[in-house]
């Protein structure tokens, strides 16, 4: 049986669906259809772009191919994505007037004439949530009679289960993530001079090191009596960490377009109380409970309950949320909650991430999550960094 790349699970969809064009400028959905993995932030590049698309796919049914314009400022990357055909705007240039508006305008009419193939009156698929009005202005100039769909279910429900594409460049930021969670569990081990900041740094440096480059990164670091706050984000700040002190630190690396999603926790430089170790017991124990629990047939509010009465044998009460689906964007659908009764199927990469706090009368918080891809027996974790405690 052919496996089926992402570009041709996105055609087939649109066929079902009778479109004829999709026009995408999500960049999660971009990576997900081209390969090219756009930048997290675009810096001064998106300001001398005015705000305009920094790139825009149109995928063609009838072709089978998708088209890709943006910026010249990202020429290079779009080559060095394996990209070769499409249109370049220019955004910038000291030696003459130029106007970024219009040349987006004119690049993106090209793609969507090319991609059109001679239809008139196309069905065309747009991502509500996305589509700036610069786009829909071009869209509708181009093909004054097309039709409008919504595209962002399709891709949805294309990126819904994993490609051996997906699965290999989450085991990638798996690994990024596991780096930087193996340099903050050797900092609790040995004591030192550090804040939350200098940890900081040297997890995101481990980061940049497995990988080889420098790692888009976010997530949070929080020590001492904070953590018993559900306040995300809490840090990291210029709080020097004190012997004792138990942290949080969930951390997501962005690795060729994949996302990592990983928490632990850890007491740095000392025995942990009794207060941590109930928690960490209690967490851990549903943490074990889900990962049996997930398998392709199961729901996610199923295992969602089956987590939760570990709290309640340790005599604690359910606060939070317990995870979700990761890939080209880091929290994705569906979440394993109450009320989503979404099936898991093979190849799906989900993070279940249970968590406990002890509020305001507390000190301490514990959050413990790890990647997982869902196989015919069940999960198997992706990450392979110690448990703190």
């Amino acid at each position: 049986m052919k496996i089926q790349s992402a570009l041709e699970k996105v055609i087939d969809r649109m066929k079902e669906k009778g479109m004829d064009l999709a026009v995408i400028t999500n960049s999660s959905n971009i990576r997900y259809v081209t390969g090219f993995d756009m930048p997290a932030a675009s810096g001064w590049m998106g300001d001398v772009s005015d705000g305009l698309p920094m790139a825009a796919a149109v995928v063609s049914a009838s072709l089978g191919e998708v088209i890709l314009a943006a910026s010249d400022l990202y020429r290079n990357m779009v080559f060095r994505a394996g990209i070769m055909d499409g249109e370049f705007y220019r955004s910038f240039t000291h030696l003459e007037k130029n106007d970024p508006e219009e040349n987006f305008a004119e690049a993106f009419r090209k793609i969507l004439g090319k991609a059109g193939n001679g239809k008139d009156r196309p069905v065309i698929g747009i991502e509500p949530n996305d589509t700036t009005l610069a786009v829909a202005e071009q869209i509708k100039t181009a093909f004054p009679e097309a039709s409008l769909e919504n595209a962002s279910q399709i891709l949805r429900d294309c990126r819904y289960i994993k490609t051996l594409e997906d699965i290999r460049g989450l085991k990638e930021a798996a690994r990024a993530a596991d780096a930087s969670q193996m340099r903050l569990y050797e900092i609790s081990k040995t004591e030192g001079a550090y804040t939350e900041l200098d940890i900081w740094y040297e997890v995101q440096k481990a980061a940049s090191e497995a990988v080889g480059a420098p790692v888009p990164f976010t997530g949070e670091l929080v020590t001492g009596a904070r953590t018993g706050l559900s306040d995300y984000p809490l840090g990291p700040t210029t709080r020097k960490v004190e012997k004792g002190d138990i942290s949080i630190m969930d951390i997501s690396p962005r690795v060729n377009g994949y996302w990592g999603d990983c928490s632990n926790s850890v007491v740095f430089w000392a025995e942990p109380d009794e207060e941590q170790k109930q928690y960490f017991r209690a967490v851990l124990d549903a943490y074990q409970a889900g990962l049996e629990a997930i398998r392709p047939g199961a729901r996610f509010n199923e295992v969602n309950r089956i987590m939760e009465e570990q709290y309640k044998k340790h005599g604690l009460a359910f606060c939070s949320y317990q995870g979700h689906q990761i890939g080209c964007s880091v929290n994705e659908k569906p979440r394993f909650t109450y009320v989503d009764d979404s099936v898991l199927e093979k190849n799906m990469v989900v993070c279940i991430e249970p968590q406990m706090y002890t509020g305001k009368a507390g000190k301490t918080g514990v959050r413990l999550e790890r990647m997982l891809h869902v196989t015919g027996n069940g999960a198997v974790e992706l990450n392979r960094f110690p448990w703190g405690l």
